[in-house]
Order: C-alpha cells, then structure tokens, then sequence
C-alpha cells in the first residue's frame, strides 16, 4: 500500500460467512459509495480495504484489524470508514482506546451507517453514546443465550460438547402441536458405560 496523505481506509467485519445483508461484499460497496460521494471518485477507487469474516467484534483480536492499525500508525491514510459502528467493535474499552489512538495520530472515523464522523465534538460525542448501546446489545444477547440454554438443558436435552464417559449423544424426533417435527438430542448411557458407572460405585464404597 503507498504511503499517501489521501488514502481512505475501508474496514469491513462479520461473525460468520453469509451472502446476504450485510456481507462483507455489501458493507465494502456500501462505503465506497460513501467515500465517492464526500471524497471523490479517485479516493473511492483507490481505498484500501481491510476485512475480517468469521470474527467477532467482542475483541480487537483481527488479523486484518492488526494490520490496519499497522497500517495508521505509518500514517498511511487520513480516514477510517465503516459501514457500521458495531462493525469495529461491540466493546466500550476497545472502542474507546481506538477512537483515543487515532485521534492522537490524526486519522478521521467515520461509521455511514450512524452518520457519526470524529472530525467533529459532537460526532465524537454521539459515537461514545452508540457504541454504550452496542456493548450492552452484546451482552443482553450473550445472555439471553445462555438462559435459553440454561432451561433447554433442564429438560434433559444434550447442548453439545464432549459426552460423559459411558454415554453416547442420541437424535430423538419428536412431533409438535402443529405436526411439524423438532429434533434434539439426549444423552443415551451405554451398556460399557453401566458396567463402569457401577464399577466406580462400588470403587467408591470400598475405599
């Protein structure tokens, strides 16, 4: 990438691979757009992008995040465009310390989405107050996951994961009011696995 004063910088993030929404592909033709439109079409075409697919924006731990911020510290562009705020992270700290860094290096933020641009105090401002909400979008789903999860395991379900020793993970069908059919699996104790359920209960006793 050349060093050059008027370099924008495109970063794009997504949890996990899709085609649909927004997708890597949407979120980078998405910001180019933008930067057409307030920078001009020599800056839109010379972006440079830098994605991460399959990474989540709780941590700054991105291989082409790293890079970027490699890349600002060599002051190698004069701006930061993202589709949407979340898109860089769901972190308050995170967030903070970035907007924090380039400002010191003196590189703008821009998230289109939001409209928030940190070339301005209240851009600044407003991007602080989103990325609050962010966080705490983040954790009420995390959660309300794990509570979903908590009460599916009370009724007997297998979530997943490495199986006790002597059991084996079973499928079980089972039909629903509306005659749809619902899959799950249960923890199914195997005969070697009663002879040694048995065998360190007696070990136990013994002792």
């Amino acid at each position: 990438m050349a060093k050059t004063a008027d370099t924008i910088a495109i970063y794009s993030r997504k949890s996990r691979y899709t085609g649909k929404g927004e997708s890597i592909g949407n979120q980078i033709d998405l910001c180019r757009e933008y930067i057409r439109t307030h920078y001009g079409d020599a800056a839109a075409e010379h972006a440079v992008v830098f994605e991460d697919e399959g990474f989540s924006g709780g941590n700054l731990n991105r291989p082409d995040f790293k890079k970027m911020m490699t890349a600002a510290k060599e002051r190698k562009f004069k701006a930061i465009v993202v589709y949407r705020l979340d898109r860089i992270s769901r972190n308050i700290s995170d967030f903070s310390s970035l907007i924090e860094e380039l400002g010191r290096l003196g590189i703008d933020f821009v998230s289109i989405r939001e409209s928030f641009d940190t070339s301005s105090p209240m851009g600044r401002a407003m991007m602080y107050i989103a990325s609050v909400f962010s966080q705490l979008e983040r954790e009420t789903i995390a959660e309300r996951i794990r509570d979903n999860m908590h009460e599916l395991a009370k009724t007997g379900r297998w979530l997943g994961g490495t199986t006790p020793t002597g059991y084996a993970s079973e499928s079980v069908k089972s039909i629903t009011v509306d005659g749809k059919t619902k899959k799950a699996c249960k923890l199914k104790l195997q005969k070697e696995g009663l002879l040694v359920t048995k065998r360190n209960h007696f070990e136990l006793l013994t002792r």
